[in-house]
């Protein structure tokens, strides 16, 4: 399960979704970039010792926020952030 976001703007980015790791940051990635929306993840600790296993966030340029968190809503259980 994957947490929704509230919007936070870094830059005209805006973190829709936080990976609770790499692979799964990974897997989200591509499924946004399937569909052609650019991405980013960002590691969302400083810690180094977590490596693979510390959360990401997911980043897509704010004037593509709403078509990326309809394609994650499609494809994966993601809920609101409260």
């Amino acid at each position: 399960m994957l947490r929704r976001e509230r919007p936070r703007e870094h830059g005209d980015w805006i973190r829709i979704a936080t990976a609770p790791n790499e692979a799964v940051a990974g897997m989200l990635e591509g499924a946004l970039k399937d569909k052609g929306i650019p991405v980013m993840e960002k590691k969302m600790s400083l810690d180094y010792v977590a490596g693979m296993a510390g959360m990401r966030g997911i980043l897509v340029p704010a004037d593509r926020e709403e078509e990326a968190r309809s394609l994650l809503s499609e494809i994966w259980d993601v809920t609101e952030d409260s």
